[in-house]
């Protein structure tokens, strides 16, 4: 009997050790699988809605990460949300994304927490960081081996004066060079041939390349002097895309558009 006892205290003894030894990151490693879906819309840059395979639409907000708000009462902090969401919109919308749930499954607007892997193997929440649009929001419970690599993303935005971390004016450029710095957020200095409506949109089209500043109506109605831009010399501050193959920067904020 005494040997009996020996053995099985020795075997809990191991069993509690190994315990000891597992890492605190697979502790909180996700306890669901990874849910499939379509993103559908881009509120801002750390929340979205996916359309989940054979569930009902959810609204997802990143888990880790933190943008600037949209309603900011800073221009310049709502230039830098607004920077985030076109960032988060180029990426995601109409993408099939994976998403990976947190130890916490919801937080108090019941929106969804979770990572967000991209078709091609990307963690958006850490590009999101490291490309300088989100701070690493640590604050609540989640994977510590994510925690260091959302901090060691935004030292490296930091290091390199991405986005949030910017201090010297953006790059000028003319509107022929727009095309090769698309996903870029660089300053169009462009002469306006025509101003016009399309769709929601206020198109400000540049005079002899394939350049134009979209600003959405409501915005347009907000922009301070004349809004008559036709045959006057802009300069249009914004992430570079691509739209239908043309490149233009969408314009949300006034900030982001001067007349020279």
């Amino acid at each position: 009997m005494t040997k009996i006892r020996l053995v099985r205290s020795a075997f809990l003894a191991v069993v509690i050790a190994a315990a000891l030894l597992v890492p605190a990151s697979s502790l909180s490693a996700p306890a669901e699988k990874p849910l499939r879906g379509t993103v559908t819309v881009v509120y801002d840059g750390d929340t979205v809605r996916v359309r989940l395979a054979g569930q009902k639409d959810e609204r997802i907000r990143l888990i880790g990460v933190d943008s600037p708000e949209l309603d900011d009462a800073r221009e310049q902090v709502r230039l830098m949300a607004f920077l985030a969401k076109r960032f988060a919109f180029t990426r995601l919308f109409q993408s099939t994304v994976e998403l990976l749930p947190g130890p916490e499954k919801r937080d108090v607007y019941g929106r969804l927490l979770a990572y967000i892997r991209t078709a091609d193997g990307e963690m958006f929440n850490e590009t999101l960081v490291r490309e300088g649009f989100a701070y690493a929001y640590l604050k609540f419970p989640f994977d510590e081996a994510w925690k260091t690599r959302l901090k060691d993303a935004e030292s490296s935005a930091r290091r390199s004066g991405k986005g949030l971390w910017r201090k010297e004016p953006y790059p000028v450029i003319g509107a022929t060079e727009a095309g090769r710095r698309v996903g870029e957020i660089v300053t169009v200095r462009f002469p306006c041939l025509r101003s016009f409506k399309r769709g929601g949109f206020h198109i400000l089209e540049a005079d002899g390349a394939e350049f134009d500043a979209a600003i959405p109506l409501e915005v347009f109605k907000t922009l301070p002097g004349s809004l008559d831009f036709s045959g006057r010399t802009i300069e249009a501050t914004g992430l570079v895309e691509l739209y239908k193959g043309r490149p233009q920067i969408m314009i949300g904020v006034p900030v982001q558009l001067k007349r020279v």
